[in-house]
């Protein structure tokens, strides 16, 4: 499991934290509202990922090889 550290404003804060019983249900409750956020953006950018033709996501790999990177020559060595 990864571990963040994030910053919140005090006095907002300080207004929510009656709504909790102490910090370590506040930890709980920040935990959950941040997986929640991350599994809608995962599912946001599965769909954007699936959406795109094997063409599409192939030229991306290949944006992100070196300009002088031969792709016939590296087959060549690998067979």
């Amino acid at each position: 499991m990864c571990t963040y550290s994030i910053s919140v404003d005090d006095e907002l804060l300080e207004q929510v934290r009656p709504a909790f019983a102490d910090n370590a249900e506040i930890n709980s409750w920040m935990q959950s509202q941040i997986e929640a956020l991350l599994l809608q953006m995962a599912a946001k950018v599965s769909v954007a990922y699936s959406g795109k033709r094997l063409s599409q996501r192939l030229r991306g790999i290949a944006a992100s090889a070196p300009k002088d990177f031969d792709y016939k020559r590296e087959l060549e060595k690998r067979y």
